[in-house]
């Protein structure tokens, strides 16, 4: 019995059949349309967000200097910008 891609053997019957059932219940177990929920936020500018205004900070990163390094490796020497 040969079919197209080759012929056919427990292996390639095995792998079929377990990936037809784990579709199927991969199918079976998945929940129905989810509701989107509505976060409660407070509009900008109320008493709500006060208090995360004042908590916040600005955090300032300076970038450092890349530099050229070289190193050997295997007897030959590699340059890379660190």
């Amino acid at each position: 019995m040969e079919s197209i891609s080759g012929p056919m053997n427990r292996r390639a019957v095995l792998a079929g059949a377990s990936s037809a059932a784990l579709a199927a219940l991969g199918v079976a177990l998945l929940p129905g349309p989810a509701e989107a929920a509505a976060l409660p936020v407070a509009p900008v500018g109320q008493g709500a967000d006060d208090a995360l205004v004042r908590t916040a900070r600005a955090v300032v990163v300076v970038p450092r200097r890349r530099r050229r390094v070289c190193w050997r490796r295997r007897g030959r020497r590699v340059c890379a910008w660190r």
